[in-house]
């Protein structure tokens, strides 16, 4: 190992981008967690963004989209 790569994080010299490497710590640390606790995790981790096409100068229809659902172990 260079000594570059000894002073980088651990997630550039595994070949990761940072948000890979915390998703998968963060799933990491979901599966560690007791199960009343997983319930609580598992409602935080919601994800939802909302979108809106534009055309001409004004927003149209706004669109909410949930990512959670199928997004769970998707970390490949």
């Amino acid at each position: 190992m260079s000594s570059t790569a000894a002073a980088s994080s651990y997630w550039r010299v595994a070949g990761y981008s940072y948000l890979k490497y915390s998703n998968m710590c963060a799933e990491m640390v979901r599966s560690a967690l007791k199960p009343a606790a997983k319930e609580s995790a598992k409602i935080r981790e919601a994800v939802y963004f909302r979108s809106a096409k534009w055309a001409n100068g004004q927003a149209e229809q706004n669109v909410i989209t949930d990512l959670t659902d199928g997004a769970a172990g998707k970390l490949g």
